[in-house]
């Protein structure tokens, strides 16, 4: 199996952080911290999901947008995508949403 066949099928989720979530000097951090931070999610599920963690400068913009491949896809075509890789999309976002709180308050605590 190619690497392209891998991709292909596995779901990217892309996650807007505000720079706010990190306090006041949040602008001046948040790039650093979502490059950090996409590669600890690197971990999670890998074989199924890519995940990109991106600054959110723009409030026009989604939180989250998924894709397979080059196509954007809905929420629900999302879910039901991870549900026929036998996975759960809110499972997965709860978990996501726990390692980003785990990771601004490690992210506190080295200031």
């Amino acid at each position: 199996m190619t690497q392209t066949t891998v991709t292909a099928k596995r779901l990217t989720i892309q996650i807007r952080l505000e720079p706010g979530c990190l306090g006041p000097d949040g602008k001046s951090h948040i790039e650093t911290f979502c490059a950090a931070a996409t590669r600890i999610f690197a971990a999670i599920e890998p074989e199924r999901v890519h995940w990109v963690l991106l600054p959110r400068h723009d409030k026009q913009l989604p939180e989250q947008t998924f894709f397979l491949g080059d196509r954007k896809l809905s929420e629900e075509q999302a879910a039901q995508l991870m549900g026929r890789m036998g996975l759960d999309l809110a499972t997965l976002q709860e978990h996501s949403d726990a390692m980003l709180a785990l990771l601004v308050e490690r992210y506190f605590k080295t200031l």
